[in-house]
């Protein structure tokens, strides 16, 4: 097999470890939607017993906005199984009727008609075709309905989502150590072609002696390379600058497909993590509603709910943060002339509002002597990035009000943005840590994704610029050095 054969097999294994990486955690976010749908069906279906009981109590007849208030909350309950109908496409289908938990999709359509059933009798109340007592059986009747949906929808949809994590993840390790063997293993073939060559190349023989013997034991790649070479070099630099070029060109391809390699067996493991938790947190609260709601305690099953709602928002900051990290390498760069006066302003506006912009958060100095000129898009995300970290880990007790400062200048044919801030600063034991993913260094006091310096770097790195820190209890100051393009 060629050289370029098998780089190109490594490099098809590779993306295909890649897609089944990102389809695993596609996988799972929709899983814990799943989790968060069935907790807003609870929530709804608290509320809508809690109107019930509302009219039990009064013995007088309903206005009509009582009857809208049912309808809204039957309404709302009804979203959740439609949207989840909607979220189930071919595959996770495929997957349910494969592991027998496709009765969660039944469960969903059931949780709807009983919502249709419920809307009906609220109508045919109003239009006074039924009694006040049965009216308030049927609603009674639909609400332990509803609630037997939730009991019922949980368990199937906590198996699915398990047996993606105890196959996919696994599976994706499994890909991950094999490629690193593969990879190995054809850096062994590559190099014993080139050592042979060497060879051939060391020996004493006649010049046109030493070109029929490679003629006939070199790989064709190999072949065609030293004949070129012999046509462009001297005899006597021909076997020095063949074995240099061909091993630095194998040693590079390799150490960067070996490092890759390693970096996504990081990222899954750790994304695994990361996911999981959250989503054993929530599994573990909607256990405790449904045991509330069996007990009639409904404050503490809100509680819960709530809960659970903010572990489906930190899951979903980790997921948007793995797209944007994963999605980085793909971006195409379009390079035009940039006002960091304007980027700045409209960071401002997104991240804080009028409000806090008033306040004088941020600080630009812009000494450019010309416009920057650069990728647009990767230069807004470094700066939100870095300028949303100081805004969220600000120290409030310092003496001096917080601030971040941005100051530009052009320095010997380059581009230097320095991004400063006064805040929490990071622990210097840590600092080598600063651009790894998933790490955190206040998580008491915000809780992020762990991944807005990877993103940065990335970025940086694909601008082919570097970035430095600087940390104490002062605060932290990131220099970031770009190049200026042609």
């Amino acid at each position: 097999m060629k050289i370029s054969s098998k780089l190109l097999l490594i490099v098809v294994l590779t993306i295909f470890e890649i897609t089944l990486t990102l389809f695993s955690i596609l996988e799972i976010s929709k899983g814990a939607k799943f989790h968060q749908l069935n907790s807003l069906h609870l929530k709804y279906t608290v509320q809508f017993s809690t109107y019930i009981s509302t009219l039990e109590k009064d013995q007088v007849d309903e206005r009509e906005s009582d009857l809208e208030q049912l309808r809204m909350a039957v309404k709302n309950v009804r979203q959740q199984p439609t949207e989840c109908l909607d979220t189930v496409d071919f595959v996770n289908g495929f997957i349910m009727r494969q592991i027998g938990t496709f009765h969660a999709v039944e469960i969903c359509k059931k949780d709807i008609n009983d919502a249709n059933f419920a809307l009906s009798v609220i109508d045919n109340y109003a239009q006074g075709l039924i009694e006040r007592d049965t009216f308030i059986t049927d609603l009674r009747d639909v609400a332990l309905r509803f609630n037997r949906n939730s009991a019922d929808f949980e368990k199937p949809v906590a198996d699915t989502v398990s047996f993606v994590m105890r196959t996919m993840i696994p599976f994706v390790i499994c890909i991950s150590l094999f490629n690193i063997l593969f990879i190995s293993y054809m850096s062994k073939t590559i190099s014993s072609s080139i050592r042979n060559t060497i060879k051939l190349l060391r020996r004493t023989d006649d010049t046109q002696i030493l070109f029929e013997q490679i003629e006939k034991r070199t790989p064709g790649e190999l072949k065609t390379l030293l004949k070129v070479a012999k046509k462009r070099i001297a005899n006597e630099m021909l076997t020095a600058q063949i074995n240099q070029k061909l091993e630095r060109l194998v040693e590079e391809r390799t150490n960067s497909l070996l490092r890759a390699n390693d970096e996504l067996a990081q990222f899954a493991y750790r994304a695994s993590h990361d996911l999981k938790a959250p989503l054993t947190s929530s599994k573990m609260l909607t256990q405790f509603i449904v045991e509330d709601i069996e007990n009639g305690n409904y404050a503490n099953a809100i509680i819960d709910t709530n809960k659970i709602h903010d572990q489906m928002e930190r899951l979903e900051a980790l997921v948007i943060g793995i797209l944007s990290l994963t999605s980085a390498d793909a971006e195409n760069g379009h390079y035009s002339n940039i006002s960091l006066n304007a980027v700045v302003e409209s960071i401002e506006q997104r991240l804080f509002g009028p409000e806090n912009i008033s306040k004088g958060f941020v600080h630009l100095k812009d000494d450019m002597t010309q416009p920057l000129f650069s990728d647009e898009v990767r230069i807004v995300q470094i700066l939100e990035n870095l300028i949303s970290n100081a805004w969220k880990y600000r120290d409030d007790s310092k003496e001096t009000e917080p601030y971040v400062k941005v100051s530009s200048r052009c320095v010997k044919g380059e581009y230097q943005i320095v991004v400063e801030d006064n805040g929490l600063g990071i622990p210097s034991a840590r600092k080598d840590e600063i651009f790894q993913m998933f790490k955190r260094f206040h998580p008491k006091v915000s809780s992020g994704s762990g991944l807005g310096l990877a993103i940065v770097k990335k970025h940086v790195e694909i601008l082919k610029g570097t970035i430095s820190v600087e940390t104490s209890e002062r605060g932290t100051s990131f220099a970031i050095t770009l190049p200026k393009q042609v």
